[in-house]
């Protein structure tokens, strides 16, 4: 009887105070390039880009609407995303639980060497290959340490989800579709060569080791190019957006 006069007494004062004894709100945050700002989809109802297809399915599994705070920025580097957006995602997160986190990126970082001049050498000179190698290195440190820099602010049960990047140049009528073979390479690798790892398996060592969840958007997009890549020949359309999507949606529940 004393108890619970205690805690209905406790209860009371709290209500009083104006402190509230409801959990803190979810929270989901999006870092990355055009990919996750959102271009090329040609499918206005259900958002733009998958971030809102993503929080519409973590309303309904949370069973709250989480804050989302979306810093994806067309044309970012994957230097750009952990020196610019990384921060805002930290700060938009706090006092937030549960932390879902959306990550892509490294296209831009490879474009100007798999849709330039050296493209086409890069078929036959391993001395090309060795140079996608070098940045790839380069692009992976980046890649580690903001997977890194969002662990430890955000703690071992946030969800990082991973995003791994497609090949664009394999839509039929693209304009580089000559350095389709050379985008694979760079992203998947090329077994026998220097270049044995790519950016997509980099992704993937990257999840592992921080224990983030991978979105392997690769062999979707490789299967069905013509309809997944908008007609720019660089972005998802909307149905590619609605596949990243479900392949994200897919990922956070193996993460459960």
């Amino acid at each position: 009887m004393v108890r619970t006069l205690f805690a209905s007494i406790l209860l009371t004062l709290v209500v009083a105070s104006g402190v509230s004894t409801q959990s803190p709100a979810p929270a989901y945050v999006i870092v990355g390039d055009s990919i996750e700002f959102g271009l090329g989809d040609d499918i206005a109802a259900d958002g733009f880009g998958y971030p809102p297809i993503v929080a519409a399915f973590l309303t309904t599994f949370l069973g709250r609407a989480p804050a989302v705070h979306n810093s994806g920025t067309p044309f970012a580097t994957t230097r750009d995303i952990w020196r610019d957006q990384v921060p805002e995602a930290i700060a938009a997160a706090a006092g937030h639980a549960p932390v879902v986190v959306s990550w892509g990126g490294g296209g831009n970082d490879l474009a100007d060497v798999v849709t330039g001049p050296q493209a086409a050498a890069c078929r036959e000179v391993q001395s090309c290959l060795g140079r996608l190698n070098g940045l790839l290195n380069e692009t992976e440190q980046t890649i580690d340490r903001t997977i890194r820099q969002l662990r430890a602010a955000l703690g071992p049960d946030a969800v990082i989800l991973m995003r791994t990047q497609y090949n664009a140049l394999l839509r039929a009528g693209c304009p580089n579709q000559q350095a389709a073979a050379v985008g694979t390479a760079a992203l998947e690798g090329a077994p026998g060569t220097v270049l044995d790892r790519g950016l997509n398996d980099r992704i993937r060592s990257v999840a592992a080791k921080y224990g983030a969840q991978v979105v392997d958007v690769f062999p979707a997009f490789a299967i069905n190019a013509n309809t997944l890549v908008a007609a720019d020949c660089i972005h998802p359309s909307g149905a590619g957006y609605q596949v990243i999507a479900a392949l994200s949606n897919a990922a956070f529940l193996a993460a459960q």
